[in-house]
């Protein structure tokens, strides 16, 4: 398996979905040019280009990409976006479930700071500046 640079909100990243079992990704992907990393509940890709979230059975729940991937979601959301940009890109943004939803797109966001779950204007409670490091895509 070659990794793509596309996104599907609740369905995949670069080829990686959700729903599938961890050890198939894991023997699909190439070797050769993806170093691989295991944890109990993920299957990192070169250092989270691609990380993939499973439950205990192996089933891949969730899926992020850090700003190595090279992919955009319709121009509107990719990792290493600042927030100025969202709010460029973007008509409306809301907080959910510890995610930056923007236009009522469901199953994909960028991931707020832990202490941050909520907020009445992104702008509010970030600077222009602030970097989303990792987008997510989830089927919750």
């Amino acid at each position: 398996m070659k990794i793509n640079n596309i996104i599907i909100p609740g369905v995949s990243i670069g080829g990686v979905s959700i729903g599938e079992q961890i050890e198939n990704i894991a023997k699909t992907i190439l070797k050769s040019e993806y170093l691989l990393e295991k944890t109990p509940n993920a299957l990192i890709i070169n250092n989270g280009l691609i990380t993939a979230y499973h439950d205990s059975e192996g089933i891949i729940s969730a899926v992020s990409c850090n700003e190595k991937f090279q992919g955009k979601y319709m121009d509107k959301l990719w990792p290493g976006i600042t927030v100025s940009e969202v709010l460029a890109n973007s008509k409306t943004q809301m907080a959910w479930s510890g995610f930056v939803q923007v236009d009522q797109l469901r199953g994909v966001g960028l991931s707020l700071p832990e202490e941050l779950d909520d907020f009445e204007s992104l702008s509010d409670i970030l600077d222009p500046e602030y970097v989303f490091n990792e987008l997510w895509v989830y089927g919750f």
